[in-house]
């Protein structure tokens, strides 16, 4: 995986890569063999019938009815079929297409807070307007305060990348700070790498050796850890 992210510091912006860890070990490329050959993953039709009306143990000794033998073995081809949604509470299942897609959001006690339309967000990495930094905070206050899910290498494209990425570096590492990473116009908005994808808030984290090597770690979170609210059950007991 490989993006191209807008970035804007002290001034200056430039584009520069944005891609996956390097992995401590090569993937090792495995291929399962028999007699006959390579095998291979193939997406199959198993026959089994998902309703269970008119089957008894008569009809268990007798046959094979929970098993819809027409359409077993046969192969699924990924480019000719599409998913479909079906009401669960329908008496015959028929696919449905108007519906709406629904975020439910929970609080720290796990009750539902408020429920809201589904946001179809766009990629905002490599806009017109820079991805900027905004406030720091120090390292192990970021780390006890938020969850983060996806690690990326922010990385230089040319000579004057360099330069610019690892004086950010440099500037990070000395104070022991991330710096928090906004979009938009201002600069406030969440950052989203792919279309349709999870809007995340990102810090950003650097490091810088004795030989002058740096290292820019883009850190993504979409929760924030806070403590539930001290429940008021029983305190009078």
């Amino acid at each position: 995986m490989s993006l191209t992210l807008h970035l804007e510091s002290g001034g200056r912006s430039a584009r520069v890569a944005l891609h996956g860890l390097p992995t401590d070990k090569p993937k090792l490329n495995l291929r399962t063999l028999t007699r006959v050959g390579e095998v291979g993953n193939r997406r199959l039709v198993s026959g089994a019938r998902r309703s269970s009306e008119g089957l008894d143990y008569a009809s268990l000794i007798a046959g094979d009815p929970e098993l819809d033998l027409t359409l077993a073995g046969h192969e699924i081809d990924s480019d000719s079929v599409s998913p479909a949604w079906f009401d669960a509470s329908a008496e015959i299942p028929v696919p449905i297409g108007d519906f709406a897609d629904v975020d439910v959001v929970y609080d720290a006690q796990g009750v539902e807070k408020t429920r809201r339309p589904h946001l179809v967000r766009r990629s905002n990495l490599n806009d017109l307007h820079p991805v900027r930094l905004g406030k720091r905070l120090p390292v192990d206050e970021a780390l006890a305060a938020f969850a983060f899910k996806q690690s990326l290498q922010v990385a230089h494209v040319d000579g004057l990348t360099f330069e610019f990425l690892r004086e950010l570096a440099r500037d990070l590492a000395s104070k022991k700070d991330v710096a928090v990473l906004g979009a938009g116009p201002k600069g406030n908005l969440p950052l989203v790498l792919r279309e349709s994808g999870t809007a995340y808030r990102a810090f950003l984290y650097g490091e810088l050796d004795e030989q002058g090597r740096y290292k820019l770690l883009l850190l993504l979170s979409d929760q924030e850890l806070k403590l539930p609210e001290a429940s008021t059950q029983g305190a009078g007991a």
